[in-house]
């Protein structure tokens, strides 16, 4: 800049490094390109307690077996299913069997894009049972958080119950007791006590406030957003534009070059 200079230089200079490919090939250095604000996040009032459903799998475990997780999105109300193997008809099976021969029919299933729930047999038991389902986008298990927050609560009641490595079973129903009577900090209450307006170790009468509670939830959402967004860049993604997809290292061999064309409602591409 002491040898060259005309008006508008910074500005000019700074676009043209952003639109350069060589230059963000060359300093896309991991954890430190935090490009894009996570957009807020719609919630709907209008859900009614189980009519949406959040599913995971955690595993495996010694011989060949999975736990089934699935939650309930207003209540946090959670069935752990032990199975044997991750198959999509062992998993449509343990959901039916468990879930839908409890409770009320759910709306909506939302789950990742792993092969026991994008199957066949479990994609015709939902639309049996006229079920939509809503598949997160791929490597993003953020986008399935409460089933994510309540594998590392089972994982760790297992842990601390040595003595029941050979019944992981027992293990699983001591831990998913545990979350249901266990205070939720953004519900203000234990999943059971909103289920059953009391509370399952002392019997104790409870009251829930809704347009509250929804409000809360609502709140804990942003402001989980306004953390993650301190470190990152706002975003500008027009349908068209050029952008770069990192591929973890372990699959670059296997995964060509591909094309995004289009904008999720959230700000990805």
């Amino acid at each position: 800049m002491s040898t060259f200079w005309w008006p508008g230089m910074e500005a000019a200079v700074a676009k043209y490094v952003k639109s350069c490919m060589a230059c963000k090939r060359a300093k896309l250095h991991a954890g430190q390109q935090q490009h894009g604000h996570l957009p807020p996040t719609p919630m709907s009032n209008t859900d009614r307690p189980f009519d949406v459903v959040h599913m995971d799998l955690v595993g495996p475990f010694p011989r060949n077996n999975y736990c089934l997780t699935a939650i309930e999105q207003q209540f946090r109300w959670l069935e752990a299913i032990l199975q044997k193997g991750k198959t999509s008809a062992v998993t449509a099976l343990s959901f039916e069997r468990v879930w839908l021969c409890r409770y009320p029919r759910p709306k909506l299933v939302v789950h990742d894009q792993g092969s026991e729930f994008t199957g066949d047999e479990f994609q015709l038991l939902l639309s049996l049972i006229v079920i939509k389902d809503k598949p997160i986008t791929a490597k993003n298990p953020q986008a399935n958080a409460i089933c994510e927050r309540v594998h590392l609560e089972i994982m760790n009641i297992i842990r601390v119950r040595p003595d029941l490595n050979n019944q992981l079973e027992v293990a699983l129903d001591y831990a998913a007791y545990a979350i249901r009577a266990s205070y939720h900090s953004v519900l203000r209450a234990s999943p059971a006590q909103l289920l059953f307006r009391e509370d399952m170790i002392t019997r104790q009468l409870h009251f829930a406030n809704w347009n509250f509670l929804s409000k809360q939830r609502f709140m804990a959402i942003m402001q989980d957003n306004e953390r993650e967004n301190m470190a990152r860049l706002q975003h500008f993604y027009r349908v068209g534009d050029h952008v770069m997809l990192r591929i973890p290292k372990r699959e670059r061999k296997k995964t060509d070059p591909v094309s995004k064309r289009a904008i999720r409602h959230q700000g990805c591409v």
